[in-house]
């Protein structure tokens, strides 16, 4: 780790500093600026995290929220997303720790007056996300067992979502429709094709994992699939796919209706696969 020198003291726990290709960045870690000094060398055991300051909005940002959430609240949420980093797997928006920080110290401010914030989308977050959920879990215990009060589970599915907003790099309003989607595509399928699906199923567990990411292409990256299938041809009233055809039809009149896109021959085969699958389960 190279020798980072101070060009700001933020607070006590806070500095601003560059990197070893004179990047600067934003350094916490508690007391690495208590009785120190601009130019002096931050103590490299105490260093927690390192921010590469990639936008000055970033840095305007963080520097707010040192000023108005304790470093306690913010090293937790530190440890909160290094612990999803590694379960998850994923690379994480570093805009995370603005976003999550904030959350957690207005949930606790919530809970220490006695008020109940309402969660949205409780049930989707569980079904469609059900790993982040799960880190959502661990943190309310995290938060718990530091602060010594004892938030309500519903708690996790908000922690839930600011992960993944953090993975599609995405904002709130964003994340909020791609989850809706994937709601209001299963129920298109399940009442087009007059079925109940399996929640509990291989198969409905991978038709979620690919409008996921089919959705994320559409809304997020914005790129069309280029893969093409001059052959192909789906009937709608042709043996075993009499009634997917429409199902199918149904999905691309939602998703140009909702996102004005049209879906390529590609994914058409790919919901015709998962869609069969599903069927067959049933």
């Amino acid at each position: 780790m190279p020798d980072y020198k101070i060009q700001k003291i933020l607070n006590n726990n806070v500095v601003i500093s560059t990197d070893e290709n004179n990047n600067e960045i934003i350094v916490t870690g508690t007391g690495i600026g208590f009785r120190n000094h601009v130019g002096g060398s931050i103590d490299k055991t105490r260093i927690s995290k390192i921010y590469t300051l990639n936008s000055s909005s970033f840095k305007k940002k963080f520097s707010t929220l040192i000023n108005e959430i304790p470093y306690e609240c913010i090293h937790l949420s530190e440890r909160i997303i290094d612990l999803a980093k590694s379960e998850l797997q994923k690379e994480l928006n570093q805009n995370l720790i603005l976003t999550l920080a904030d959350h957690i110290h207005f949930a606790i401010q919530y809970h220490e007056r006695g008020e109940y914030k309402p969660v949205f989308m409780n049930e989707e977050i569980k079904h469609f996300y059900l790993q982040e959920y799960q880190l959502g879990l661990k943190a309310v215990e995290m938060i718990n067992q530091t602060y010594e009060i004892q938030l309500s589970n519903d708690e996790a599915v908000s922690i839930a979502f600011h992960l993944i907003s953090a993975e599609l790099n995405s904002n709130i309003d964003t994340t909020t429709q791609i989850i809706q989607s994937i709601d209001d595509i299963l129920q298109i399928i399940e009442s087009t094709l007059n079925i109940q699906l399996r929640k509990d199923s291989m198969d409905y567990s991978r038709m979620v994992i690919h409008l996921k990411f089919f959705l994320k292409r559409v809304f997020i990256d914005h790129i069309d699939d280029k893969v093409q299938f001059e052959s192909f041809s789906l009937n709608p009233d042709e043996g075993e796919f009499k009634g997917i055809g429409k199902c199918i039809n149904e999905i691309a009149a939602y998703i140009k209706k909702q996102f004005d896109t049209n879906i390529s021959d590609a994914e058409r085969v790919y919901l015709l696969i998962h869609i069969t699958r599903i069927m067959q389960t049933n």
